[in-house]
Formats: C-alpha cells, structure tokens, sequence
C-alpha cells in the first residue's frame, strides 16, 4: 500500500503558518486602531503606515530571501520567520510611541511578507504541478481562517483585558500553532526525499508530463525538465513585468479595502461586534472561496479566471459599498449586506492562490522563488500605498467615496491586464534540466 504523497503535509504546514501570518494583517491592526489612536491621539494614516512600512521593508527581504529557499528550502527561515514575528506582536504590549508601533508591528509584518509569505507560495509549488492549484487552494484556506478567527480573538481579549495583553496573548498564539511544525515537518522539494511532484509513481504518464493544465499558453510549466530562468533574463520578458503589474495592482486595492473595511463599517453606526462579525464572514467565505478557485485552475485557462475574479469583485464590492451606505431597513436589508459580504469573501479568498499559481506556471519550480521574489518590493509597496491612500482621502474629506470607488476601477483595470499578458519563451541559452 502507497504512503499518502508527503506533499500534503507541506500543504498542512503551510496552511497552519497561513493561519498565523493572519496576525499581522490589515484587518486585526485596525481592530486595535480605533483604541491606540483614542489613547495615543494618533491618525489614522500614521497607524496604517505601520502596514506600509513593515511591506516594504517584507518586499526588500524577500529579494534575498527568494534565492535561498530555491537553495535550502523553506524549513529554518520559515522557523525563524514565526519566531520573529511572534517576537514582534508580544512587543507590541510595551508601545508607548508611534514610533515603538512601526518598530515592533512593523518586524512582525516584515517577517510575514519578506519570509512567510514566500516560503508559502514556493514551498507547494515546488511540491505540485498536475494539481498545484487545488493544493494552493487548500493551503490559502489557512490565512482566511485565521483572518476569521483571529480577529474575534481579539476583539474578545481588547474587550475583557485591553489591547496591550490582547497583542502579547496573539504573539504567543501565532508562535504555538506554526513554529514547531515548520522547525520539525517543511522540505524543499519532493525529489530530495525521492519523490516526484503530485506523487507520481516513476515512469507514469504523470511523472512525465507533469499534468499541465488546458490553455495555461506554456509548455514549461511542469513535468521532469523544467527551465531554469536567472533573475536577470526572467526581467527582460514581457512576461515578467506584465505579471509584476498585475501584483502591483491587486494588492493595492485589496489591502485597501481590507484595512479600511472595519472603521468604515463602523463609522456607518455598525457596533463593533457586528464588524467584526462581517468581516469573519468574509474571512469564512474566503475558505470556500480559496480551494474553489484553485480547483478551477485544473480546468480553465488561469488569465481568464483570474480576469473573471477581479471584474466580479469590483462589481461585488460596489453593491457591498452602496448597501453598507444605505442600511435598508428590516432584516432583508442586513441579509443583503451578509450575502454581499458572502459573495466579496468567496471571491477575494479565492484570488489568494492564483497570483503564486500563475507565477509558478510562467516561469517553472526550480526559479519560482529567486523570480518570484523579485516583484515583491512592487507587490508590497503597492500593498503599503492601498492602505495609506485611502487613509489619507479619508483624513482630507471625511469618507471613504472616492478611494473605494477608485478601487472598484482598478478591480477593472487588473481584469484588461489579466486577459492581455502572455507567458514568456524558454530562457535563451538555458535548456531544461532536471529537477533537483
């Protein structure tokens, strides 16, 4: 009898450590928001560029990071990844200054997406191929449940101890799930334990043709030989920066919406409760979301699925917006408001795995994390402007109107993008080889 393919247990590990970098994540900072800024006498811009400064110092990290997962693997830096930002989050319980909130949540966040983030993403693509989209799906299910999960946590721990003893009991939380599991059970790549991607058996039609998906446009993408892309060639391919945009463009208005949705719901005259509760709905729905999508990869051409996922989130977060604004009375206008908050939570959520999917598609397994990494720095600076924009709009006017209408445009824009990229040739000069 055949042992289950150990790639699944990278899949387990990753979604636990998913489940943890939810703690540094835009919508638990601004659960905390509205208690620092009313104690500190803080904006709300300056506490979102906590977000923005710890994402762009995580792009900047991963540029290094990258080439050394691809060399060793993601075990010790994904270990040390939780610990630091675990650290970080227990450190927030001393701060006293804006500039102790940017030191101490701004590591954790760094660490998140300079390490965490990656070693997720490289870590099963290099264990899938043929099904390198449902695993995906499976594994980002992790960070929506914690994104569920974790905010209740600390709402519950602001309201019954305050919000300094609920970010040192969220630092040891994050710590006690994923770091002994990543320290004991991650591995690079299956061939390394003898092992091929999927778990094919030697020899079988899998094993060679690596089960490339329908009308993903490259030949590349899978199987025994696979090329290998140095940094340097990878950005002289249109490819490359048509990609790098469209990761640019994506986080800029989910991060956006995803940080601002709370305070907005609230200064609508939503109790915090029911905000929290909105939000861990489409925290909730996002796992639904995740894996569906993913499964989908297996079956449609990815640049059309990911461009019918972002048109249909802009067309879902506007009504979402309007009816937040309008509040129709009676139990079916807050039934609305669940269904839409549903519907922005499937789709969201199952955005998650498709950026990775695609870059893995594009450029191979054996590169992903040294080409991958590159566009963090856009990925994230973007991810830290989406926050600070729409803080800063609403500081100056007083709403929130004209950053989320500009990001239901973007939805838009990301969806041109998607459909008009193409994926790159071989690397000239670097035939394919073997994995390993």
């Amino acid at each position: 009898m055949r042992k289950p393919f150990y790639g699944w247990i990278i899949v387990g590990v990753s979604f636990l450590i998913g489940f943890t970098e939810s703690g540094v994540f835009q919508n638990i900072l601004s659960i905390f928001m509205k208690p620092m800024v009313e104690e500190f006498g803080w904006s709300r811009a300056s506490v979102t560029g906590a977000i923005a400064f710890g994402s762009l110092l995580g792009g900047l990290l991963s540029l290094v990071v990258g080439p050394l997962l691809d060399r060793y693997g993601p075990r010790m830096m994904s270990f040390w990844g939780v610990l630091f930002m675990s650290l970080g989050l227990a450190a927030m319980t001393f701060v006293e200054s804006l500039w102790g909130l940017y030191l101490f949540f701004g590591v954790g966040r760094m660490v998140a997406v300079g390490v965490l983030s990656l070693a997720i993403s490289v870590s099963v693509a290099n264990w899938f191929v043929r099904f390198r989209g449902r695993a995906m799906g499976i594994t980002r299910i992790g960070d929506r449940l914690g994104s569920a999960l974790l905010p209740l946590m600390v709402q519950f721990l602001i309201l019954a101890l305050g919000w300094r003893m609920a970010w040192g009991t969220l630092g040891v939380v994050v710590f006690l799930i994923s770091g002994i599991p990543a320290l004991l059970l991650l591995r690079r790549r299956p061939e390394d334990m003898g092992l091929l991607p999927d778990g094919a058996a030697p020899g079988s039609a899998a094993a060679q043709a690596g089960g490339p998906r329908p009308g993903n446009g490259s030949e590349h993408a899978g199987g025994p030989e696979e090329p290998v892309w140095t940094r340097s060639e990878a950005m002289r391919t249109r490819a490359f920066w048509a990609l790098t945009l469209l990761n640019s463009l994506i986080p800029f208005q989910q991060a956006g919406i995803n940080f601002h949705l709370y305070p907005f719901l609230t200064d609508q005259g939503f109790s915090e409760a029911t905000a929290v509760s909105l939000l861990s709905i489409v925290a909730l729905t996002g796992m639904v979301g995740a894996p569906l999508w993913g499964a989908l990869t297996e079956r449609v051409h990815i640049q059309r699925l990911l461009a019918a996922n972002v048109v249909g989130n802009g067309v879902v977060f506007l009504a979402l917006y309007w009816a937040i604004l309008s509040r129709p009375e009676g139990p079916w206008g807050m039934g609305l408001i669940v269904l839409l908050a549903s519907l922005h939570g499937i789709i969201h959520g199952g955005r998650n795995p498709l950026l990775p999917v695609i870059w893995a598609e594009f450029f191979g397994r054996r590169s992903l994390g040294s080409v991958y990494s590159l566009a963090n720095p856009f990925y994230f600076a973007a991810n830290a402007i989406g926050p600070i924009f729409a803080g800063y709009c609403f500081d100056l006017l007083g709403s929130y109107a004209v950053p989320f209408t500009f990001f239901v445009g973007v939805f838009f824009l990301t969806g041109i993008v998607s459909v008009r990229m193409r994926p790159p040739g071989p690397p000239a000069g670097h035939p394919a080889g073997p994995v390993g």
